[in-house]
C-alpha cells in the first residue's frame, strides 16, 4: 500500500459556452521537478464544486468522453488515458464506494502547462457558467 507523502488539488477549467476540444492545465510551479506517484480524477459522485474556483464539476456523461494527456520526457507520453480510469469511486444510485486500488505512476516529472484534457467533440451541455475537471496529484 502506498502512503500519502504530498498532495495537490489540480483544476482544469472549461470556459462557459466553449466550443473547444482541448483544455490545458494551468502551470503548477509547486509541482515542478516532483515525481508523480498517483493521480485521481474527481467526479460529481465525490465533490460537487471545485475547492479552488467554486465551479461545478463536469458531468459524468461528459467525463466519459474526456481523455487526459500528460507531457513529460519532451513528449506527450501518457496519451489520451480516459479520465474515468483515474476515478477511484464506484457509484450507483444508492451508494458510492471508495476503491484505493489505483495503479501508481512511476515517478514521472510532469510538465503541467503542456498537459491537457481533450474531448473528440465540444461539450454539448456547457452553459453560461464555467465547469471544472479536478484531479488529486500525489507526489514526492
Amino acid at each position: 500500500m502506498n502512503k500519502v507523502q504530498n498532495y495537490e488539488f489540480l483544476e482544469i477549467v472549461i470556459p462557459a459556452s466553449s466550443t473547444g476540444t482541448r483544455f490545458y492545465a494551468p502551470d503548477q510551479p509547486q509541482l515542478r521537478f516532483t515525481s508523480l506517484l498517483n493521480l485521481v480524477c474527481y467526479t460529481t459522485d465525490t465533490i460537487s464544486n471545485s475547492i479552488l474556483s467554486g465551479n461545478p464539476l463536469l458531468s459524468i456523461a461528459n467525463l466519459q468522453k474526456t481523455f487526459l494527456v500528460l507531457y513529460y520526457n519532451d513528449k506527450e507520453s501518457v496519451n489520451r488515458i480516459p479520465v474515468l480510469e483515474l476515478n477511484r469511486v464506484v457509484s450507483n444510485a444508492a451508494t458510492a464506494a471508495f476503491s484505493f486500488d489505483i495503479t501508481p505512476f512511476a515517478g514521472q516529472q510532469i510538465i503541467w502547462a503542456k498537459s491537457y484534457i481533450q474531448t473528440p467533440v465540444a461539450y454539448s451541455s456547457i452553459s453560461a457558467s464555467n465547469f471544472s475537471v479536478c484531479f488529486g496529484v500525489y507526489y514526492a
